[in-house]
């Protein structure tokens, strides 16, 4: 048997599967006799500039290796806490989505392009069997957004690997 080639999605605030344009192409992909990937990687990563994530350290350590998520300008959390547990619960019920269809979901905290990286060195170095082959990603608006596609396009691109940004479709009609 050949090795896992895996497509890594990154999800942002596409969080159902139902209607997400993304996975709709990954699942008419498998249905392709040649598919470039035999496997699927989800993966969210909660993002520490928008998102405060101290939590989520260890308590080996007295200070979080992220600045703290607040406005540049007037210093105000950048989330509060009903959108926190928004976005938490979104994430639990897309990880248990997921798994209803046989995958899993990889959850991380950190900057979005530093996590790529990890992901991509581990299975560079063999940590994790398989190789990985592209990574995906559906486009934001905004400045910070757009820095994170840069940083994830470095750290693929760096890797020599494919990486591809999707439209980010508001609206999916079926």
């Amino acid at each position: 048997m050949s090795s896992p080639r895996v497509l890594i999605y990154l999800l942002r605030r596409d969080l159902r599967i139902k209607d997400n344009p993304v996975l709709q192409e990954i699942a008419k992909a498998y249905q392709r006799p040649h598919q470039p990937y035999t496997h699927l990687l989800p993966v969210y990563v909660f993002p520490a500039q928008q998102l405060e994530v101290s939590g989520f350290v260890s308590a080996d350590s007295e200070r979080s290796p992220f600045p703290e998520a607040r406005s540049p300008s007037g210093g105000f959390w950048r989330c509060g806490h009903h959108r926190a547990k928004f976005v938490a619960e979104s994430v639990w019920d897309l990880k248990k989505s997921l798994e209803g269809v046989g995958n899993g979901l990889q959850i991380r905290v950190g900057m979005v392009g530093q996590v790529v990286k990890e992901i991509l060195d581990a299975y560079k170095e063999g940590d994790t069997p398989g190789e990985i082959v592209s990574v995906w990603m559906t486009s934001e608006e905004g400045v910070e957004e757009e820095r994170e596609e840069r940083d994830v396009r470095r750290a693929v691109e760096g890797a020599g690997k494919d990486f591809q940004i999707w439209v980010d479709e508001k609206y999916y009609i079926d």
